[in-house]
């Protein structure tokens, strides 16, 4: 079941938008904006999850809660919204 998942993240992921589909954005040193990719975001946090809840038996539960957790933010308009609001948006790009 997760590997299912997590496929269907993928192919979500490839084909939401031509930009990359990011979780955060942050400010370098050089004023770019560094992109945390979303699907990294996902597999990590769903990594730590399960991690944590191995102890208990749990930890496939706690990985699928991971990998879901912010499905949302593959919505173009979140998309859109996060760029715009940490200076990360050119309109010419919105396909």
């Amino acid at each position: 079941m997760i590997d299912a998942i997590l496929n269907l993240l993928v192919t979500i992921y490839m084909i939401t938008t031509p930009r990359r589909v990011a979780a955060h954005l942050r400010p370098s040193t050089s004023g770019d904006w560094l992109e945390h990719p979303l699907i990294d975001h996902l597999s990590s946090v769903a990594t730590i999850a399960a991690d944590f809840a191995r102890e208990f038996g749990n930890a496939d539960w706690a990985m699928t809660a991971g990998l879901l957790h912010d499905l949302g933010k593959f919505n173009p308009r979140w998309q859109e919204y996060l760029r715009k609001s940490n200076g990360d948006y050119l309109e010419e790009s919105d396909g």
